[in-house]
């Protein structure tokens, strides 16, 4: 089945929720429009309105800084994540250092993405190792912990931002707008985000390689401790023609301490028991994979009623 992502800003169903009184009203968060972090979390949103019959309201906002404030304070329920933006947000890190958010838990992972840098096609650009010195979207005011990724894969090409000329973008959208128009030689960005194939049709466009070895892993995980070397399979996305290593990490789903425990066990046996289903939502989830949903991610808290089906279904001890 699959899910069409939705135009507006709002999902909404009546159906009653199979045992609770009425149907639960749920706040879900999202990027900005365009970016693969809105398109996944309104696909889920209805997924979880058709499924469930929840009425789940989507709420976009400049990223997840601004937020997952708002799933700790109650003021929000639910959000796919990426995995370091839910890290630094449990463990005080930046943009939230100092000020970590202690209500944020964790509802089970939805598998995993690629993330890396686009340059035209018709350039020679082929290793993130090539671009010593070129100039590159950064700064990403509405989503601070974006930068630590970009740091991420330049450290995988034996790179820094010292090497390059950065360009200070407000969002990753703006920042591939500025590769469509000729501002910047490379964009950070998601390889399934919607900008993505809005970019390939304009100029047409490449996915760097990162090396892939334990040594590039490495000093990837220096700046983003839960990513991974996560090789592209050639033709399964734009931009990709050959086999192409790039930064993966989970999706996450995250919900505040104060949700329902009804709620999160029907959302992750949900989950659990329609592997097709969550993989029909959007091509992000293609690789869903039922008995991965519990990463052990080390001081990163699951939800209550979470961790006792994972546990009751033997995914974790």
């Amino acid at each position: 089945m699959n899910y069409h992502i939705l135009s507006s800003a709002c999902v909404a169903a009546s159906l009653t929720l199979t045992g609770l009184a009425n149907a639960q009203s749920l706040g879900i968060g999202a990027g900005t429009q365009g970016s693969q972090n809105y398109a996944v979390n309104a696909g889920f949103a209805e997924f979880l309105s058709q499924e469930l019959g929840l009425d789940v309201r989507v709420q976009a906002y400049g990223g997840s800084g601004q937020s997952m404030p708002l799933i700790d304070a109650g003021r929000l329920d639910l959000q796919l994540v990426p995995s370091p933006d839910f890290a630094a947000a449990a463990f005080g890190d930046e943009p939230f250092e100092g000020r970590p958010l202690e209500n944020i838990r964790a509802i089970g992972s939805l598998s995993s993405s690629a993330y890396g840098f686009m340059v035209r096609a018709d350039s020679d650009y082929r290793t993130v190792s090539d671009i010593e010195g070129l100039t590159i979207t950064y700064g990403f005011a509405a989503q601070p912990t974006l930068r630590l990724q970009v740091d991420g894969i330049l450290a995988a090409g034996g790179l820094s931002i010292d090497d390059m000329s950065a360009s200070n973008v407000p969002s990753v959208p703006n920042g591939v707008d500025d590769l469509i128009s000729g501002n910047v030689d490379v964009a950070f960005f998601a390889l399934q985000g919607g900008k993505t194939r809005e970019a390939d049709a304009a100029i047409g466009i490449r996915w760097l390689a990162v090396e892939e070895t334990p040594e590039a892993e490495a000093a990837m995980q220096k700046f983003v401790p839960t990513s991974y070397i996560k090789v592209v399979p050639g033709g399964s996305a734009p931009g990709v023609e050959e086999d192409t290593p790039m930064m993966g990490y989970d999706y996450v789903l995250t919900g505040g301490a104060h949700l329902d425990d009804d709620v999160v066990r029907q959302i992750v046996e949900l989950l659990h028991d329609n592997p097709d289903k969550v993989r029909g939502i959007l091509n992000t989830f293609a690789e869903f994979e039922p008995a991965e949903m519990a990463p052990q991610f080390e001081g990163i808290e699951y939800h209550p009623a979470a961790s006792a089906y994972y546990q009751e279904i033997g995914l974790v001890d």
